[in-house]
């Protein structure tokens, strides 16, 4: 199976060979990060229960991604943590197409003011 992304964003810039990228809440078997704009950086997977320990490990993560609704967390879940952690970099939503993804961006920036937010929507075919 082959994946593609399209920006739900017009600010996306890209990352370099050298970016962290943190991917909360992925399986293992899901290669969420092919044909995606972060697929040059160094992606690290991990639950979302360890999303404080990751940061706390790498402060100079580039990226965080994750899916709209994880196992046990959704957006707005993951969202208030970075924030609680201090983080103000980019945050990557993969998203199924959405109707109005504005809302989701403008409930996260009300929340979490730092917060960059961009959101993907990930199609497969």
């Amino acid at each position: 199976m082959f994946s593609h992304w399209i920006s739900e964003d017009r600010q996306s810039s890209t990352l370099t060979t050298h970016a962290i990228a943190l991917l909360i809440g992925f399986d293992q078997e899901d290669r969420v990060e092919l044909g995606m704009p972060f697929s040059v950086a160094r992606c690290e997977r991990m639950p979302f229960a360890l999303l404080h320990a990751g940061l706390a490990s790498a402060p100079w993560t580039d990226l965080v991604v994750s899916p709209l609704v994880g196992p046990g967390f959704d957006t707005m879940d993951l969202a208030y943590q970075l924030s609680l952690g201090g983080y103000r970099g980019r945050y990557m939503v993969v998203t199924p197409a959405l109707p109005r993804p504005e809302i989701i961006r403008s409930e996260i920036a009300q929340l979490c003011p730092g917060l960059q937010v961009e959101l993907i929507r990930r199609a497969r075919h």
